[in-house]
């Protein structure tokens, strides 16, 4: 009897324990989320400036290159800045943390401090750890171009912390771009803001992963 209680005292000890911890971590966000000196100093900063294993190679980029078509997503992860994938598997549960689309130049419509347009060439310098590329559903060729049209007149548009703007945050722009070509696309209600996870374009009907430098992700059809 003795032992059953002080397993349930353990128990109770380790659950309490979890608890302090998960109030610890979500107050610790909270200060980093809307304390806006210490959230762009620490979202800013690359926390493990050494080279890891994974880093994307020329050649991975320049196959994207040669894959990516206009109308295509690529997703991102980058173990640099652990602190958004964190934040990422906080409020979506995907370790994907950024997303552009392919304008008709083969070059990417994304957030980088504010909507702008970047060469397919820069994973390689943010030493990007997992990219994917996907190819979205359009019902036509029409279609494609309203979701890069509506992606192009956000340029310039800054990166909203706050998420009240979709438009305002990577995944955001680029998963409203979808939706206005028709495409459906999931996202989270917190705070009643919309918030899309990368992982979100993986979860479109239809779409298909064309390449992926993760060798654990299936090409095709999803």
């Amino acid at each position: 009897m003795s032992l059953r209680r002080e397993t349930s005292r353990n128990f109770g000890d380790a659950v309490r324990i979890a608890g302090i911890a998960v109030a610890t971590v979500t107050a610790l966000l909270l200060v980093v989320l809307f304390f806006p000196p210490i959230r762009d100093r620490v979202f800013a900063s690359s926390l493990w400036p050494w080279t890891l294993p994974n880093e994307v190679t020329t050649a991975q980029v320049q196959a994207l290159q040669r894959l990516a078509q206009p109308g295509d997503v690529i997703v991102e992860t980058n173990m640099h800045f652990p602190q958004w994938v964190a934040l990422s598997e906080v409020f979506t549960g995907s370790s994907w943390v950024h997303a552009a689309i392919v304008d008709d130049q083969k070059q990417l419509i994304t957030m980088e401090g504010k909507v702008t347009i970047l060469p397919i060439s820069v994973y390689r310098s943010w030493r990007s750890t997992r990219v994917a590329l996907i190819r979205p559903p359009y019902a036509t060729a029409q279609a494609m171009q309203k979701a890069i049209a509506h992606a192009r007149q956000q340029d310039g548009i800054a990166y909203d912390p706050s998420f009240r703007n979709p438009d305002a945050s990577c995944t955001g722009v680029i998963a409203e771009s979808l939706r206005c070509a028709g495409l459906v696309v999931s996202y989270r209600n917190i705070l009643n803001r919309h918030i899309y996870g990368a992982d979100a374009f993986f979860k479109i009907p239809g779409v298909h992963v064309i390449w992926s430098s993760d060798p654990h992700i299936e090409h095709g059809a999803v």
